[in-house]
């Protein structure tokens, strides 16, 4: 409860018909919190930031990065750190976070590689991957199955819990989710440490497999949850993330 005697109140940068964040959201008022939902592309005053009890960026938009820095300096609480969003927003610091918890990554160039590549806009949210296409980071292209091992992650106040989702690679055609598999423990373990680094509560990290070895692509910190079952454990962390 709040000094003024109202429950406290959540701010999440998120669309009202997300899925997943709008069932997360439900659930919360549920429990008696106040939520509210901001445009990810627009900006919070710092006035209405402090207003909250904490505050959640759920998409990486440059509006809701800078949203959840001021929330850091003003001293609101925040679910996922600012540091840990910032760090993996970055598709540089995105492979040297990855290849710094022992996964292997591509190599990546702001120059077209001789062979076959993938282009990617330097921040998470500008484009989509392309293979050969134009972009401002290109990483070789990996021989490998055209199939995402996509690991979601959450810290729910107790324990870490993954789902790894099977998805067809949005690189060759529209992406399609094949189906869950289990997680491989050391790929689970590197992505929890990595989070304990970062001071996150979730994540998501794309692998793919070649011929002998696994190789991290891409980094999430703010993932859509979509079909993992995982709305149970984002409510449980979202309100231990809570100041007591």
């Amino acid at each position: 409860m709040s000094p003024t005697g109202n429950p406290p109140r959540i701010g999440i940068t998120c669309p009202d018909d997300h899925p997943v964040f709008s069932v997360v959201g439900e659930r919360l008022r549920e429990r008696g919190h106040r939520v509210t939902n901001y445009d990810p592309n627009a900006s919070i005053a710092p006035d209405e930031l402090e207003r909250l009890a904490l505050f959640v960026t759920k998409q990486t938009r440059p509006a809701s990065v800078r949203a959840l820095l001021a929330a850091e300096r003003l001293g609101v609480p925040t679910w996922n750190s600012a540091t840990g969003v910032v760090a993996c927003v970055s598709r540089f610091s995105q492979l040297c976070l990855l290849s710094g918890v022992g996964f292997a990554v591509p190599t990546a160039s702001r120059t077209r590689p001789d062979g076959d590549y993938v282009a990617k806009a330097l921040y998470h949210w500008d484009m989509s991957p392309e293979v050969n296409g134009e972009g401002d980071v290109y990483e070789e292209l990996l021989s490998a199955d055209p199939v995402d091992y996509k690991y979601y992650v959450v810290h729910d106040g107790s324990t870490y819990r993954t789902v790894v989702l099977r998805v067809t690679s949005k690189l060759w055609g529209q992406k399609r989710v094949l189906g869950a598999v289990d997680p491989v423990p050391d790929h689970a373990d590197r992505i929890t440490s990595l989070m304990d680094r970062l001071d996150m509560r979730a994540i998501g990290v794309d692998l793919i497999r070649t011929d002998d070895r696994w190789y991290a692509v891409d980094l999430n910190p703010c993932p859509s949850f979509v079909r993992t079952g995982l709305e149970g454990a984002l409510v449980d962390s979202i309100e231990s993330a809570l100041p007591e």
